[in-house]
């Protein structure tokens, strides 16, 4: 009888942190939380149930003091409450719990396993491949159904192909915003390079979500750039000594709070890569049949994009070789 109620309760607590958008048949606690729902009364119970459990071995305790699981366990228990209240306070109605467990981790890695040929091991390069597949096909995958990796009915946020666009302009009709086509065949690009530096000048100081990603491809090429170069005012022009509100995802992958690894670009080289990417998009859809692309993007590039930036931080002594570097890495 003790092991029934013990399971029982156990069971209960599984289920109060797997609340999803219904409530399960038979199931009173895998629903969402809310005020209504039993969930932080059963919360507290557990909580001193939990405080009191001993684990024997040999009719002994067997540990000296209480194992990780235990102690994550009131962890788990009292970050849930600390987040219901933090959300309740800016109006939330509802949490799904499942939300906050190690399912979506776990069903993300599931997918890029299957995409490495169910390879429980893969190397740092089949894992970046793998990824970029699973992301493309939406982490959607009907090889995993009859695997240990449950349906959560999340959706991505972004996918590759937007992952690089520029706000707002990256969504326009490239034809539309061409006037003419070159001799070469290569579509009229300034139009499309005015109209997304203006879309970008307010979105990178402002870090707009859509620039963070555009800011840590722009932190890779200044460091490539940046090698073998010691330059003091080519590296003022194309880093950054202060934390920029678009280099917060940069910050984020640091690996240490203490020491910076990482490359932080400042706002105009951000900027430039964001527009540049863009335009590279924007002529990919018209001239990607044509032979030497590389070279008529690198044009385009060059002959549209104001570079003048550089010059003016006061590197004018190494201007076009900076120039000739970034269109070089983005290319």
């Amino acid at each position: 009888m003790a092991t029934a109620v013990f399971v029982e309760e156990v069971d209960n607590l599984f289920d109060s942190f797997n609340g999803g958008t219904s409530v399960g048949q038979g199931k009173t606690l895998r629903c969402p939380l809310s005020d209504n729902r039993p969930h932080i009364e059963l919360w507290k119970k557990a909580s001193m149930g939990i405080k009191s459990w001993i684990f024997l071995k040999d009719g002994k305790p067997a540990f000296l003091h209480p194992p990780p699981s235990q102690n994550g366990w009131l962890i788990d228990i009292t970050a849930a409450q600390h987040v219901w209240r933090t959300l309740k306070e800016v109006g939330f109605e509802y949490l799904h719990t499942q939300n906050l467990n190690q399912d979506p981790l776990e069903n993300t890695f599931g997918a890029i396993r299957l995409n490495c040929g169910s390879n429980n091991n893969p190397t740092v390069g089949q894992f970046v491949n793998a990824l970029k597949t699973s992301i493309i096909s939406g982490l959607a995958f009907r090889g995993l159904g009859e695997t240990n990796c449950e349906d959560d009915g999340a959706t991505l946020l972004d996918n590759l192909q937007s992952l690089f666009r520029a706000p707002e302009a990256a969504s326009r009709n490239p034809s539309t915003s061409h006037d003419k086509e070159t001799p070469a065949g290569v579509p009229e690009s300034f139009h499309v390079a005015q109209q997304v530096q203006m879309d970008m000048s307010p979105a990178v100081p402002a870090g707009d979500m859509e620039v963070l990603s555009v800011a840590y491809v722009s932190g890779s090429i200044a460091r490539q750039v940046l090698r073998g170069v010691s330059c003091d005012a080519c590296k003022t022009c194309l880093t950054s000594e202060v934390l920029l509100s678009a280099n917060v995802f940069i910050y984020f992958k640091e690996c240490s709070d203490t020491e910076q690894s990482l490359t932080y670009p400042s706002e105009k080289l951000v900027e430039t890569v964001g527009t540049a990417v863009t335009l590279m998009e924007s002529i990919m859809t018209e001239a990607a049949h044509l032979n030497s692309v590389e070279q008529h993007i690198t044009a385009a590039i060059k002959s549209t994009i104001d570079f003048e930036w550089i010059r003016c931080s006061g590197c004018s002594l190494h201007h076009q070789r900076i120039v000739d570097s970034i269109v070089r890495c983005l290319t």
